[in-house]
């Protein structure tokens, strides 16, 4: 079907992240602070011009349809741009302080960051940061709504970083322990550990994956009993209960070795590794400030 003449609106594409954020177009009105029956023509409009369906309505609300996701993904990197613009040219305009808004990851947070700050803010320092500590999923969130200029985290195989430019700083090696003296310590193959409470750091959906890296070419089943744990303090605790095998960066299992808490697993399972890295939308133009921030986290990993 050919498309309709006429241009794509920012205010539509705005009423379509709003509504995509908020679930209903009565929630979406109320964020954009217009009329419902306002959202519902500029989003009828919208479909008219591209001669698609976006959104499915049903009485719990409203969800978009393959197009409306796709489209979805471009709405937010456009919307975001614009409102990154409009912060730029009011810094601009009123000689106000530049922000920069960094997302970094719980495990990039110690391993990367207290050196480039050091670093960023000796130039810059009249340049706001804010710094905030996140999970892969809110890091992920905060570079499509535009709330993060950059994300440093470490990146699995496994993670789905295709809509991002990833900018690799480094790998660290992942590694298997259990508590000292476990009755588990002395097992070296990965498939008779498969029927143990295993503890993993980073999220559900790429647990698979990454014990499709550990099996190698071997089929070997899942374990059954996965606990997932984000929070570094919880997950050490997590990891010194008895028959628990934990899924460890191997730069942050040298302390709890060193006091006597865990000891490594030598298994046959195959190599898994982490990447550091930069993340930041592929169409993002970066600032000077942004640019500066890039060269201090480089620095670091050199």
């Amino acid at each position: 079907m050919l498309m309709e003449r006429g241009t794509l609106k920012t205010a539509q594409l705005q009423t379509l992240v709003a509504i995509a954020e908020h679930g209903t177009l009565m929630a979406a009105a109320d964020a954009l602070n217009v009329s419902q029956p306002a959202v519902t023509k500029s989003i009828k409009e919208l479909e008219a011009r591209l001669g698609v369906q976006l959104l499915e309505r049903s009485g719990a609300g409203v969800r978009l349809t393959r197009y409306g996701e796709m489209l979805l993904r471009r709405a937010r990197a456009v919307v975001a741009e614009i409102a990154s613009a409009e912060r730029e040219l009011e810094e601009m305009r009123t000689g106000a302080e530049r922000t920069l808004s960094i997302g970094v990851s719980l495990l990039a947070s110690s391993f990367a960051m207290p050196q480039a700050l050091c670093a960023f803010r000796a130039r810059l320092p009249d340049v706001r940061l804010n710094v905030y500590e996140c999970l892969p999923t809110q890091i992920i969130d905060g570079l499509r709504d535009g709330s993060f200029d950059l994300c440093v985290a470490f990146i699995a195989s496994s993670d789905v970083t295709a809509e991002y430019r990833v900018v690799p700083l480094g790998e660290v090696e992942q590694v298997l322990a259990v508590r000292q003296g476990d009755a588990l310590a002395d097992e070296a193959r990965l498939e008779n550990l498969t029927r143990a409470r295993w503890l993993y750091g980073h999220t559900r959906e790429s647990l698979p994956a990454y014990w499709r890296e550990l099996c190698g070419e071997r089929a070997l089943p899942l374990p059954s009993h996965v606990n997932v744990c984000t929070s570094q303090r919880l997950y050490g605790l997590l990891a010194q209960e008895p028959g628990t095998v934990s899924v460890w960066p191997e730069f942050l299992l040298e302390e709890p070795v060193r006091s006597g808490l865990l000891q490594r697993l030598d298994t046959d399972a195959c190599q898994s590794r982490l990447t550091l890295g930069l993340m930041h939308r592929r169409d993002l133009v970066l600032t000077a400030a942004l640019e500066y921030f890039v060269e201090c986290i480089q620095r670091t990993q050199t």
